[in-house]
């Protein structure tokens, strides 16, 4: 991606999507946060230089396609599009209720493919375009079935786009991080302690630690940026090696 490519962020008001937001600004994208959120949205686009904010709502198609097309009309270009945006229900198998399985469907990969859509045109017009989606370990070691049927959902999607991308140089690729200590796990109920949780997560990961935000980002950026620029229809773990564990 050149120097200076417009970079709309889904969910980018959340801890992920502001911290991917901060890492590209720094790279010299020009950022547009879009959320549901526009209150924070604006409060965390006021902290990143040049970034502005725009209103998002991924289940409604009418607010994906206005939100695409206020980013075209102020900037004239779209060159990255990071479908970060996500909702993690509570419960397991056979206790996850259907309104939070068909709501994680909806925002983790109808969404993201909405939004895509949405955009192609434009990205097919840039000259180094990038999708990232931001996926997780779960597609692979399995866990709450809503949230691992969609990330596992986004890989195939990503790997669809590929194809649409192609042939005008872009690339479409995933990073998938491992278990992240941010506001989105609260929605999972997850045990008894949240931090006995993540000291578990920690002890099972090869580098001992879990992922941060930051870790996040810097892994959208490397596909967003130069680096990535061959690369496409991949799956990238930002999990320090926890990717390797079984469900936790």
């Amino acid at each position: 991606m050149n120097t200076g490519g417009v970079v709309v962020v889904t969910g980018g008001a959340g801890a992920f999507g502001a911290a991917i937001s901060r890492e590209l600004a720094e790279n010299g994208c020009t950022v547009i946060i879009a959320d549901r959120d526009l209150e924070a949205a604006e409060r965390v686009a006021a902290t990143i230089e040049g970034a502005s904010f725009v209103a998002l709502d991924l289940g409604d198609e009418s607010s994906i396609s206005a939100c695409v097309d206020a980013v075209v009309a102020r900037h004239g270009r779209l060159d990255v599009l990071v479908n970060n945006a996500g909702y993690s229900p509570p419960g397991g198998v056979g206790s996850t209720e259907l309104v939070d399985f068909d709501r994680a469907i909806s925002v983790n990969l109808r969404g993201a493919y909405l939004m895509s859509v949405a955009a192609l045109p434009h990205l097919r017009a840039a000259p180094a375009a990038r999708i990232v989606m931001v996926g997780s370990r779960t597609w692979l070691a399995g866990g709450n079935p809503a949230y691992t049927a969609s990330k596992a959902g986004v890989v195939g999607l990503a790997r669809s786009f590929v194809h649409a991308l192609g042939p005008s140089g872009g690339t479409c690729n995933v990073v998938a991080p491992g278990p992240v200590d941010t506001p989105l796990v609260d929605d999972m109920v997850m045990g008894e302690s949240r931090a006995e949780n993540f000291r578990r997560y920690a002890a099972a990961s090869p580098l001992r630690r879990v992922a941060t935000p930051e870790d996040v980002a810097r892994a959208v950026a490397f596909f967003a940026g130069p680096g990535g620029a061959f690369i496409t229809g991949e799956v990238l773990h930002v999990a320090g090696g926890l990717q390797l564990a079984p469900p936790l």
